[in-house]
């Protein structure tokens, strides 16, 4: 720290200031943290209505440790049981929710066997109301276990992804907001700066929400992901309106269109920046909507879902929607 300070004084007109080191390392044997997991799993104490109470059994839940011990136990089993399974295929798990992909039947109903009849000695029993197939299960030892069996060709739902069992192109799984409310879900700091604060949260949420798996044409065709930055742009939406239910009664939208208008035109800008960034090396277009997808298209597929949902309450965004339907936002 101290040369870096001095490299600083040399190189720069660092003068009169305190420097902090913010930087932390930690060194530990792998006894010691071995040690401290096992206290942690076989020492913890919960405390209800002023009694403590000793866990006999398993973690508390949203621990860090149960991830990854989850990891260190199905990895160690997927590498015994599953080896030939995975051959020529593709097996895929996401803490615990299995994704087998392969053009063999024959591996498709050991692998659904296997988890139907149970590992015990890895404690791994599957949940039958949440396995589905897209294949005929004949085996009478299989077919009532089987809940969902989906037609051989379609999209297929894994963990909020939807796969193309024919291209494998993947799409978002938009279903479960249907059971979820968007308001309630989403919070932002009302008290100081309520539009800098929507506007940064929106922002955050839509990086997240701009995966590669949606956006790169490597993985999906055009038209694809058109549709899944259709998609996300019409949840963007959703938010949004959730957002401005939240502003204080001065910060509406009819005492400022231009703001609100700005987010919309900006989101769009945003989302064709990540979209350049995921397709690094393609020409996507030129300014004037020419090439495969420029980014005057992006901004035609933003205003349209904000449209849609916009236009279901016309009193409050009367002032945003003329200049939506003409693309004027900017």
């Amino acid at each position: 720290m101290r040369q870096f300070v001095a490299h600083l004084q040399d190189t720069s007109s660092l003068r009169d200031a305190v420097v902090i080191e913010q930087s932390s390392s930690l060194n530990e044997a792998s006894g010691g943290l071995f040690d401290v997991f096992l206290r942690f799993v076989c020492n913890h104490i919960v405390r209800i209505g002023g009694k403590s109470y000793v866990q006999c059994q398993g973690i508390p839940q949203g621990s860090i440790l149960s991830t990854l011990l989850c990891s260190l136990c199905y990895g160690d089993m997927e590498n015994k049981l599953f080896a030939r399974i995975r051959q020529d295929g593709l097996l895929l798990r996401l803490v615990d929710d299995f994704l087998l992909v392969t053009p063999h039947l024959s591996h498709a109903k050991a692998f659904l066997r296997t988890l139907v009849q149970g590992i015990p000695e890895y404690g791994c029993v599957v949940n039958l109301r949440k396995t589905v197939v897209n294949f005929p299960v004949e085996d009478e030892a299989l077919g009532s276990a089987v809940s969902v069996q989906l037609p051989a060709h379609g999209l297929f739902p894994w963990c909020g992804l939807l796969l193309d069992t024919r291209t494998l192109e993947v799409q978002s799984d938009f279903s479960s907001y249907a059971r979820t409310s968007i308001r309630a879900s989403l919070t932002f700091n009302r008290s100081f700066k309520a539009g800098r604060s929507m506007r940064r949260k929106l922002f955050g949420v839509l990086r997240l929400k701009c995966h590669s798996l949606f956006l790169d044409l490597q993985v999906n065709s055009l038209q694809t992901v058109c549709a899944n930055i259709y998609k996300t742009f019409l949840l963007q939406a959703y938010r949004f309106h959730a957002c401005v239910l939240q502003l204080p009664f001065h910060q509406q939208v009819w005492k400022n269109p231009a703001f609100f208008l700005r987010i919309i035109s900006d989101m769009g800008s945003l989302c064709y920046s990540i979209l350049k960034a995921k397709n690094a090396g393609m020409s996507l277009g030129a300014r004037g909507a020419t090439g495969p997808l420029p980014s005057e298209a992006v901004h035609w597929l933003c205003h349209r879902a904000f449209l849609l949902k916009l236009t279901q309450h016309r009193v409050t965004y009367a002032p945003l929607l003329g200049s939506l339907r003409t693309g004027k936002c900017g």
